[in-house]
């Protein structure tokens, strides 16, 4: 899956495949002259740097800083956040149990209400947790990467993007650098695209904090996947490969002899290639007997959309085909 930096902005970044581009919000003033205030923020994560075990969180995006994802990628996977600059890699973090909502809201940045539900847009949905997770710099740069237990499907012309972030227990221990103070990036700026409200008690269903900052928020949005067949030279050896990307993570790969209404799908758990946080997940083919087919496809078998595709591998193909390196 190919990548490459667009444009760079302020606030949040999103990802794009097949388009797979970046884009941070919200965006500087265009021209020349001041950009956006540069901070840090220990919310909502580091809560234990100041003496705080549980919070909840609302960061709003204005979908002006979506105008440019592709109609294909419907679905956010992952998050990212980005550790301030003079503390990238001195820190790793447990949050031993929080839950991240995402929902299409119709309030702005700078028009949150400081009343928590009046913010939540009606397709309210948990992408992660609650749970366990471990903010850790293994992408480099300082990113805390957050995999997705759920796709979240946003469509920018609905409204705006919220995150609600639910820090139950934030006292996880820092395992390495203890005399660091954490806190990631954050910026403040002059064109309002993201803003954000807070309250230091989780069970709090008002926020006691309010201001127009917006966390460096790296959001990738991912089509639904696709799968492709190819020849790969194995040792010398062809052999067939199936590919697809990493996220959404919940769509599994199944197998059937015969597809139509003998179809008798089973779903693969071994032999796969790669990681969650990608970029693919591949599956080495094995060679069946002379005169039969196999059909493939991705699936989420949780009952929502789940847009399955199939492949053919026939025998007689892969003896034909060119090797390729």
């Amino acid at each position: 899956m190919k990548r490459w930096l667009l444009t760079l902005f302020i606030g949040a970044i999103h990802e794009c495949c097949p388009a797979d581009a970046f884009i941070i919000a919200p965006t500087p003033p265009p021209g020349p002259g001041p950009g956006p205030a540069y901070t840090a923020t220990f919310f909502p994560f580091f809560l234990q740097q100041i003496q705080l075990n549980s919070m909840r969180y609302q960061q709003v995006y204005n979908a002006s800083v979506f105008t440019n994802v592709a109609p294909e990628c419907i679905y956010i996977t992952t998050l990212t956040f980005i550790q301030s600059f003079n503390q990238q890699g001195t820190t790793k973090l447990t949050i031993t149990n929080m839950q991240i909502n995402l929902s299409t809201t119709q309030s702005g940045a700078d028009n949150l209400s400081t009343n928590f539900a009046d913010n939540v847009g009606s397709d309210d949905t948990i992408v992660f947790g609650p749970g366990r997770h471990d903010f850790d710099d293994t992408m480099g740069g300082g990113r805390f990467l957050i995999l997705l237990d759920q796709p979240f499907r946003y469509n920018p012309s609905s409204g705006n993007l919220l995150l609600d972030v639910r820090i139950f227990n934030g006292a996880g221990p820092v395992v390495t650098n203890p005399l660091a103070s954490p806190a990631l990036q954050a910026f403040n700026s002059l064109t309002d695209e993201s803003s954000r409200v807070w309250a230091t008690n989780v069970t709090d269903s008002v926020a006691s904090g309010v201001d127009t900052m917006g966390l460096d928020t790296v959001i990738q949005f991912s089509a639904v996947p696709s799968l492709q067949i190819q020849v790969e030279s194995v040792f010398g050896t062809n052999r067939q490969v199936v590919r697809w990307p990493a996220q959404p993570s919940v769509f599994v790969p199944q197998t059937s002899p015969q597809v139509g209404s003998n179809a008798v799908w089973q779903t693969i758990t071994n032999g796969i290639l790669g990681s969650p946080d990608g970029p693919d997940r591949a599956i080495y083919l094995p060679v069946p007997p002379l005169g039969t087919s196999g059909f493939y496809r991705r699936l989420w078998e949780s009952g929502k959309p789940a847009q399955p595709v199939a492949i053919s591998v026939l025998p007689e193909a892969r003896r034909e085909s060119p090797q390729i390196k």
